[in-house]
């Protein structure tokens, strides 16, 4: 097939699963996320050749300098060679994520998304779409895997939810490059898309190209293993949603969960996680309460938003005022933290020449032992750890007065924890589960500046 043919069976393809995966009719008003990269310029040209009202949207994070500006540059020109109306927006990421206690990656998310529904809503836009393309898809599969996120993140990336469509999902990045190169369409390269520094990177870099040598195939093959998942999604979702409507109930601000329906249920580790997934909690707490269902009544857990207590009956669901204004998130893929510490961390292999940091203020972990996001708070009532070089657990309280730690040092002593687990009371002791032993691969070392 000649590059010109396959340039318009892609065309084909992209319109043929833009109609019947995303649902999109004749003469629809869509709002684009246009980086500058080979997708999202693929996409806007293949809205507007499709007969879409297209409007641009490009994000400058202001992250990587004279970059950031010449990406910006780039699309405004892009645009008014297309004719292509375009809205640009500056933002203080650094800022606003300090200020916001959130992940760099976390913060441009959230204002990407913020300003792309205020510009639909400013200009009548029917949907958004972006520019995930495949190897995307597969890459949050990887990542989502390693997570442990369930049923629904094993799906990759969907084609729609709701007012945001992905129709470019079907094609390889290699597919799409070809296409711009066809049609002579120009680009802009990211590159921090060649590091290997983020979790993303060494999946697109390091992971698939090993399952690429084990199956030729492997992209085709991704492809439909992500469409059965998402169906299996589906049909899970449906049936999750009759058990939550059955079982969950609701009093003032309370929800309540049976303790004896989920005793009795045979998937009822699966089912907890996805009873509790709305709340907050993710899979590494959705374990260590399942394991507590039988303790005495009384047991709190803590996700970023609620608060779970097992009662004699029930478990006990609240939103957890207190936990919004003072618990920090701390996100794998971000490496620093500036407030309420300064705290950076980094993951690599455990080698031959490793040697442990006897520094308090600089501890190594087990890094196949942890599940991000992991979570920086003051202590609470009932707090216990297992202390380094100990076999049992310790109420935080009691540590803290072994310590010796006056009134005013106990106030200001954070806890580093990994969903219910207390993995340092930081400047002071990491738990014993998660030190450094013969069979750690991979370490987790954190810093305290």
């Amino acid at each position: 097939m000649s590059p010109q043919a396959m340039s318009n069976n892609f065309e084909k393809r992209f319109r043929h699963h833009l109609l019947l995966r995303c649902g999109v009719k004749e003469n629809t008003r869509i709002l684009v996320g246009l980086s500058g990269g080979a997708d999202s310029a693929a996409l806007l040209h293949l809205l507007k050749a499709a007969g879409h009202t297209t409007i641009a949207a490009h994000c400058n994070f202001n992250l990587r300098g004279n970059e950031s500006d010449a990406d910006e540059a780039f699309v405004r020109d892009l645009c008014r060679k297309e004719g292509i109306e375009v809205h640009v927006q500056s933002f203080e990421t650094t800022a606003y994520a300090t200020s916001h206690k959130l992940s760099i990656e976390m913060a441009a998310r959230e204002l990407r998304y913020r300003w792309f529904q205020q510009l639909m809503a400013q200009h009548d836009c029917d949907l958004l779409a972006t520019g995930h393309h495949g190897n995307d898809a597969i890459e949050t599969f990887f990542l989502n895997l390693s997570r442990g996120t369930g049923v629904r993140g094993l799906t990759g990336m969907d084609y729609r939810r709701e007012q945001l469509i992905r129709p470019l999902l079907f094609a390889s990045s290699d597919e799409i490059r070809n296409f711009c190169k066809e049609r002579v369409l120009s680009w802009r390269e990211d590159a921090t898309n060649s590091e290997t520094l983020f979790v993303r990177n060494k999946i697109r870099h390091q992971i698939q190209p090993l399952f690429e040598e084990l199956n030729p195939s492997f992209f085709a093959t991704m492809q439909h293993n992500l469409d059965h998942l998402r169906e299996l999604a589906a049909f899970f979702d449906t049936e999750m949603e009759k058990l939550r409507n059955e079982w969950v109930a609701q009093e003032g601000d309370t929800h309540l969960i049976p303790l004896r329906l989920l005793r009795e249920h045979p998937q009822k580790n699966s089912v907890l996680f996805e009873l509790l997934r709305p709340y907050g909690f993710n899979s590494k707490a959705a374990q260590q309460i399942a394991e507590g269902l039988d303790s005495e009544p009384g047991r709190q857990f803590f996700s970023a938003t609620h608060r779970l207590v097992i009662d004699r009956y029930n478990l006990l669901l609240v939103k957890d005022e207190e936990n919004d204004q003072n618990r920090y998130i701390l996100e794998g893929g971000s490496k620093q933290l500036t407030v309420p510490l300064s705290l950076k961390w980094a993951s690599y292999p455990k080698t031959e020449a490793f040697i442990l940091s006897k520094n308090p203020h600089e501890v190594q972990l087990d890094a196949e032992l942890i599940d991000f996001p992991l979570y920086l708070r003051k202590a609470r009532p009932g707090d216990r750890f297992i202390p380094l070089g100990m076999t049992g657990f310790k109420k935080i309280s009691d540590f803290y007065v072994d310590q010796k730690l006056s009134l005013l040092q106990k106030e200001d002593t954070w806890l580093l924890t990994n969903g219910h687990d207390i993995l340092w009371v930081v400047g002071h002791r990491i738990d014993e589960r998660y030190k450094i032993t013969p069979s750690t691969r991979a370490i987790l070392h954190l810093t305290l500046l």
